[in-house]
């Protein structure tokens, strides 16, 4: 029994984990997540409101995105939410109540 105790505590001192994000890695975390969802450059990204989260450990992150600069662009911002870390990101196009919902539960 000690073997296996010895053997997951170096397991875990081995491979502790990635570092936590800090609130300086955040806007990039949350443009990274914006992209990824748009499957391009977000153009004009806009953070209104970087904060602690309430209901999860991590940031949760508001603001909007202006597509008119980019091929295709609809010439109207665009609102997201991102939760980080999980780069969880929620745009308008996924449902302007869902959207809604989250910036209102967060106070965004």
């Amino acid at each position: 029994m000690n073997h296996v105790l010895l053997a997951s505590g170096i397991l875990l001192v081995a491979a502790p984990g990635a570092a936590a994000p800090t609130v300086a890695d955040v806007p990039a975390i949350a443009r990274d997540a914006v992209a990824r969802r748009l499957e391009e450059p977000p153009g004009n990204f806009r953070i209104a409101a970087i904060k602690p989260s309430s209901r999860t450990p991590g940031y949760v992150v508001c603001g909007t995105i202006d597509r008119r600069s980019t091929s295709g662009g609809t010439g109207t911002p665009e609102r997201f939410f991102v939760i980080v870390p999980g780069d969880f990101a929620i745009l308008d196009r996924d449902g302007k109540d869902l959207l809604e919902n989250y910036w209102s539960l967060n106070h965004c």
